[in-house]
């Protein structure tokens, strides 16, 4: 678990880098870092109490969860968008982050023992689905 986990974190780097590079081949520079309100609500939901395994089924299932949304987004922009470019690297995002929702969520069933995985995965959905609606119909990437 700890490789692929490893070679996640490389890609997500990787992917920041192309961010950053985009940004600035473009003429702008990154901005402050803003605070994530879709992850700090998603947070709310992790198991405080619980024994290591319970804490850990939620913190894979919930990198799955913000893992499957972002593939959603990119998605989304790589349809929508018509700068070329961008479309491609949207795309090429959206396909990395299907792969990272796979594995969080294979890791959370195989190592889960002893916790109802499915069943605190569906928990996970219905807690996720009071803060897509709390947050109306307005355009956002994370909240």
């Amino acid at each position: 678990m700890v490789t692929e986990l490893l070679e996640i974190a490389q890609e997500e780097l990787e992917h920041f880098q192309m961010v950053h590079d985009i940004i600035k081949a473009r003429g702008y520079q990154l901005g402050p870092e803003r605070k994530d309100s879709y992850v700090h609500e998603l947070f709310k939901f992790m198991n405080k109490g619980g024994n290591r395994i319970q804490r850990m089924v939620d913190k894979l299932l919930l990198s799955a969860m913000i893992e499957a949304r972002s593939c959603e987004r990119f998605k989304l922009l790589s349809n929508t968008i018509k700068d070329e470019e961008l479309s491609k690297f949207y795309y090429d995002l959206m396909v990395s982050e299907a792969s990272h929702y796979t594995t969080f969520i294979t890791f959370a069933r195989k190592f889960g023992k002893g916790v109802d995985v499915e069943k605190r995965w569906k928990q996970l959905i219905e807690f996720e689905s009071k803060i897509i609606k709390s947050y109306g119909t307005g355009e956002s990437l994370h909240g």
